[in-house]
């Protein structure tokens, strides 16, 4: 089978869009950038309406590129910032206020309220358990009662914006992550989202893969606002007329790290990868239960798609009648969960030294600056300009660089800056490493910050296990791709794996006492800020 697959890859800072051929092999890519917007301290928003244009734009764009017609296309695969939400018309189409994104800190104070009021359950009629609302959130979703998260966004927009509390209750408002907003811009009216996202948005229930009643009442959200939720691989619907020269099908969506686990290959339980973008993100894949973390990571839905699983080429038409099975029943759709360590600065502490402090031009020069020095001596960059993620969960902490001397020059903070990256990465593998029955053997890497060898070589150094890194390290447009190749026939289960191709291996080679020494470094600053507060 020959075709193409557009993959539409929609991030915190840019919109690009991918073609990949029949053998999962990128053609042709566009990208264009959007914009942050920050007109109050802890307010981080973009132009829902900007979204969309970038990335319909990148998707024609990618396609007259490649020399294609739109009816090469075999199908449509999308992936997302996640938690970012957008709230439009129903009718219109037409966003109601701006997106709020993943890194919008906002509702801080009222998650911090709401997390410690108390949740009563009765339990066999006359037993009662006594939680507050983190454990009960953290029961039902996988995760941290956090502004990171959908749901305060969603209520703050309600209850800072009367009028559109009020068209909300009568079912005139639609509300999705960019995943849904982008499908509904797409098919002219499809209203829905995929599982991976869903549950990233404070309101699903993991375990019975539904919205909440119990938490949408919460936090005042009328459940007719929210999208149909569908698996990954499931019938999202088709572009609307005229917007290509053929109606494209819609077959996969994922969240951007799930998207990543799946385009590295992690599907076996015990694998990991770790997305460096402008958050850092690390995955690993434990199967088909929802095991919750017990040391501060995030319990998340990896994928759900349809089973794998084949009867066995031996087995007679009478044999499988006489065992029950259907054959001509639909193929269950199999979800796989995660655990999840967000944090929050990776890349974009690189587009701080870039973009407010000048120091560099380009990204790029990071590298070669931090190269200048061959070490950071006792500087410590602590990247807390959005608080710290996983495994802290301090949404209270501020940014700092200390241990500064009239030596230090701005190579050894370029320096401190790449080596905070791979300490902040160290901090979330040692807590998954407790919650995980599987020890780590390497760690997958991608986004764009895998590229500097500096970075990757450190990491391994901390982590003491290889780090590998693909030929391709933009891989999360990619994992969305497959999925929508495999829905479709044109991949089978072994692209998957023979798509991904090592560019080079980052083997552990600090000494026991320096590695100390800088992990040493690294927890004071963080006790040192935990202190002030």
């Amino acid at each position: 089978m020959t075709g193409y697959i557009l993959a539409l890859d929609q991030g915190t800072t840019s919109s690009r869009a991918i073609i990949y051929d029949d053998h999962a092999r990128p053609i042709k890519m566009a990208q264009r950038p959007t914009t942050l917007q920050t007109p109050k301290v802890g307010f981080v928003e973009q132009d829902a309406q900007q979204i969309w244009q970038t990335q319909i734009s990148c998707a024609h764009d990618v396609i007259n590129q490649a020399g294609l017609l739109a009816t090469d296309v075999t199908s449509i695969a999308i992936t997302n910032q996640r938690e970012s939400i957008v709230v439009w018309d129903k009718q219109t189409g037409k966003p109601l206020a701006p997106a709020i994104i993943w890194q919008d800190r906002r509702t801080a104070d009222y998650c911090a309220a709401l997390a410690a009021e108390p949740v009563t359950h009765g339990i066999a009629d006359a037993e009662h358990v006594q939680r507050d609302m983190e454990q009960e959130v953290r029961r039902i979703t996988g995760l941290r009662l956090d502004p990171y998260f959908s749901a305060s966004k969603i209520t703050w927009l309600l209850e800072n914006n009367p009028k559109l509390s009020v068209r909300a209750d009568k079912g005139e408002v639609a509300v999705g992550t960019i995943d849904s907003w982008l499908m509904y811009k797409l098919t002219g009216g499809e209203h829905v989202m995929d599982v991976s996202n869903a549950s990233r948005t404070l309101l699903f229930d993991i375990h019975k893969l539904a919205w909440s009643e119990t938490l949408c009442n919460r936090f005042a959200i009328p459940m007719s606002i929210l999208p149909k939720v569908l698996p990954s691989d499931g019938d999202f619907g088709k572009t609307r007329k005229g917007l290509f020269a053929k109606q494209i099908p819609i077959h996969a969506v994922l969240g951007d790290q799930q998207a990543a686990l799946f385009g590295q290959g992690c599907l076996d339980p015990g694998m990991a990868k770790s997305t460096y973008g402008t958050g850092c993100f690390m995955l690993m894949n434990i199967g088909q239960q929802p095991k919750l973390s017990e040391h501060k990571l995030l319990t998340t839905i990896a994928w759900q798609r349809k089973s794998t699983t084949t009867r066995p080429d031996s087995s007679s038409f009478d044999q499988i009648v006489q065992s029950g099975m259907r054959m001509l029943q639909p193929p269950k759709k199999q979800v796989t969960y995660a655990l999840e360590g967000s944090v929050f600065m990776a890349g974009a502490i690189v587009q701080w030294l870039r973009d407010n402090l000048g120091m560099i031009k380009n990204s790029r020069e990071i590298e070669g600056l931090a190269r200048q020095v061959e070490s950071s001596e006792d500087v410590v960059l602590l990247p807390a300009f959005t608080g710290l993620g996983a495994p802290y969960w301090r949404s209270d902490i501020s940014a700092s660089i200390s241990g500064m001397s009239r030596g230090t020059t701005k190579a050894h903070i370029a320096r401190a800056a790449l080596e905070a990256v791979a300490y902040q990465t160290y901090d979330v593998l040692i807590a998954m490493q407790k919650d995980s029955p599987h020890p780590l053997t390497e760690l997958r890497v991608d986004g764009g910050a895998a590229s500097n060898d500096l970075l990757m070589q450190f990491q391994a150094d901390l982590l003491g296990v290889p780090v590998l890194r693909p030929r391709d390290t933009e891989i999360t447009a990619k994992g969305a791709a497959i999925m929508a190749g495999l829905k479709t026939g044109l991949y089978d289960e072994s692209t998957v794996k023979s798509s991904w191709q090592v560019d080079r291996i980052f083997e552990p080679s600090m000494s026991t006492d320096v590695r100390d020494q800088h992990l040493t470094k690294w927890q004071q600053a963080i006790k040192r800020s935990l202190m002030k507060i």
